[in-house]
């Protein structure tokens, strides 16, 4: 039958990946399963291979802690009837974060002759990457908050990319693009001091390292030293201090 053949195929396929496999049949009576479900979810093989129903094999997993921990009963075989539901209607992906701290990402999906399959995958160190990047961005945004300069970064195509706390209480709002900035940066003059310099660097295809000059800032700022610094990928980031007596001396 299709039924057999496609379950023949994924033993082949599944029987050396780490991905924990369970196929349930049209009556949701296990049918196949592999190695690695038995290694993910610590149920015994003499158990998957009775051919237990999938509402036995949720509970067993409920009784051995491998499943998000559910209010009470009732919730969790809500939560059963729901994810055998999704799964056969289509494709459907839960993340699982369960209470020894592993996180799981089980995908369910209907297959032919009215079966389901579910996939768990253990996605603990992908999250904990993706936490720690987060966490890293944070601190990292957390920094460049904490800095007297005002800071924007311009990726090559003239969006901004970020713009710290000092620069939006100096300029006003993040801007989206460079013309914007630019914008803001010339006020209400017709040909801002010093503006044209800034200008004609950011402009510059063949930008690297840094080049200096001065700008006269927002109204009650004064005059601004301003820094064009080449990044990676293209990208600018331009840095707005208070500029020296001696610097300001260079406007015109």
């Amino acid at each position: 039958s299709d039924l057999r053949e496609f379950l023949q195929t994924l033993t082949k396929t599944f029987a050396d990946l780490p991905i924990g496999l369970a196929i349930f049949d049209r009556d949701r009576q296990l049918q196949l399963f592999n190695p690695a479900l038995i290694d993910l979810t610590g149920l015994s093989a003499g158990f998957l291979t009775s051919r237990p129903s999938l509402y036995s094999v949720l509970d067993q997993l409920r009784e051995l802690r491998m499943v998000p921990e559910p209010r009470d009963y009732r919730s969790w075989r809500k939560q059963i009837t729901t994810l055998e539901a999704a799964a056969a209607a289509g494709y459907h992906v839960e993340t699982w974060s369960l209470p020894g701290g592993r996180t799981y990402r089980v995908t369910g999906r209907p297959h032919p002759g009215g079966a389901v399959a579910f996939l768990f995958d253990d996605i603990t160190s992908e999250v904990t990457l993706t936490r720690k990047f987060r966490a890293e961005l944070t601190l990292g945004s957390q920094v460049l908050d904490g800095l007297d300069q005002a800071l924007i970064v311009f990726n090559a195509v003239g969006q901004v990319v970020m713009a710290n706390k000092s620069y939006t209480d100096l300029w006003g709002p993040t801007p989206n693009r460079m013309t914007e900035a630019v914008q803001s940066w010339r006020g209400e003059w017709d040909e801002a001091p010093g503006l044209a310099d800034l200008e004609r660097e950011l402009g510059r295809e063949d930008a690297s390292g840094q080049d200096r000059g001065v700008i006269f800032g927002p109204t009650d700022t004064g005059v601004l030293g301003w820094t064009v610094t080449a990044l990676p990928g293209g990208k600018r980031m331009v840095r707005f201090a208070p500029a020296t007596a001696a610097a300001s001396e260079a406007l015109p």
